[in-house]
């Protein structure tokens, strides 16, 4: 992991792109001019180049936002404006939140904060867990896998997901927090402990014991693992990857399939049958895994689920009955796509009631995913996730590793 923790595309884009280095350089200059003629020359060539790069151009514009000349504030601001205006110029402001220059990060944040981007907050945050993390490295603190959820956090704010990457940044902070507080206070016991041993010495207790302990102890802090955080970033990282996957599949079932579709079991052709059985053998694995506590592999056996017995073999080989007047296509990926939501309800419940909302409930009569009932064919689920014993779920969950 670097030491920045992240680096920011805008930064690494302006630094190498001649052009924009060029437009940093006369700037001010051209702006600041008393010629009309030379100052619509720089604000074409600043948007003509944005054309091409916009990533580059971007910090630019961001670094002079607030320049003391009011002529140069004033074009800044307007080209600023204009470019943020397009998704690609949107983007290119948000990966400038994350710039190691304060005055490009700054006016960017507080830019997307008018649109509702809850953007200074993340950015205040994300400046928190830098400097944790630079007090982890200079204490041999174990921090790799926050740095893993500061990146995962800043790539799922990157995909319009505020609230998530907000979240994730602030567990990230908390959980190295709390560790750098636990080592403070464990150095801190070995020093008191060590102080003590020659007071033990004299009064004839055995110290080498307890030398040696306090040794393997503090040769064990750098490398130190922390077990109980690691469920908790992977179930970060598997929701992040499952995110991705659903809003690719019911944005693609909704296009296709636009009015709930009803239609008689018997009409379902071989492979509709294989994906139902499928669906209903996947269902139980992971009602096993979320009552058993590992969210993060119920969430993955879905996750294979997707990739798998639903986009490898059933849409690549039936996908183009959606297209047509296919009812019984049309009645499994409906009934799939909501039995999936259904599915990973208890582990992601922010998840799973998004999408709902979203793709299903204005054709549902259910106001919640946690409400609607589970479709027909996987209506067995339902019942089997109350009904079950622990030693029955035990010996389900056997039998599915075996396979």
């Amino acid at each position: 992991m670097v030491r920045d923790v992240y680096v920011s595309d805008a930064d690494i884009e302006m630094s190498k792109d001649v052009e924009s280095i060029r437009i940093d350089r006369y700037l001010v200059d051209d702006l600041s001019s008393v010629l009309r003629g030379r100052r619509r020359k720089m604000v074409d060539r600043i948007e003509e180049h944005a054309r091409k790069n916009i990533l580059a151009v971007m910090p630019v514009l961001a670094k002079h936002y607030n320049h003391d000349n009011p002529k140069v504030r004033a074009q800044v601001r307007a080209s600023l404006s204009r470019l943020a205006s397009s998704e690609a110029g949107e983007q290119a402001l948000i990966e400038c939140m994350f710039s190691k220059n304060p005055k490009i990060a700054e006016p960017s944040a507080a830019i997307l904060d008018g649109k509702n981007y809850g953007s200074l907050n993340l950015l205040s945050v994300y400046r928190q867990t830098k400097s944790l993390v630079s007090q982890a490295l200079k204490g041999e603190v174990f921090h790799e896998d926050i740095g893993e959820l500061v990146v995962d956090s800043i790539e799922t704010y990157k995909e319009g997901r505020f609230d998530q990457g907000m979240t994730n940044m602030t567990m990230a902070r908390d959980l190295l927090e709390d560790r750098l507080e636990w080592h403070s206070h464990l150095r801190s016991y070995i020093k008191d402990v060590l102080k003590l041993t020659p007071v033990l010495s004299r009064s004839g207790v055995q110290v080498d014991s307890i030398q040696d302990s306090i040794r393997h102890l503090s040769s064990a802090i750098p490398t130190r693992e922390y077990s109980e955080a690691k469920k908790l970033l992977e179930l970060r990282r598997q929701e992040t990857h499952l995110w991705k996957q659903l809003w690719s599949l019911e944005e693609f079932i909704s296009k296709r399939v636009t009015k709930k579709p009803i239609a008689e079991l018997s009409i379902l052709q071989d492979h509709d049958k294989i994906l139902m059985e499928s669906f209903v053998s996947v269902g139980r694995e992971v009602q096993n895994a979320i009552q058993e506590g590992e969210a993060a592999d119920a969430l993955k056996i879905v996750s294979d689920f997707i990739r798998g017995d639903v986009s490898a073999h059933y849409l690549s080989t039936d996908g183009e009955r959606l297209g047509g007047d296919d009812e019984a296509a049309r009645y499994v990926m409906w009934s799939v796509g909501l039995g999936l939501l259904k599915l990973v309800a208890p582990a992601v419940p922010n998840v799973a009631e998004e999408f709902y909302q979203l793709y299903f409930r204005d054709r549902e009569e259910s106001s919640s995913i946690h409400s609607v009932p589970w479709p027909e064919p996987f209506e067995a689920l339902g019942l089997e996730s109350r009904e079950e014993t622990p030693k029955t779920r035990k010996k389900t969950r056997k039998r599915s590793k075996s396979k």
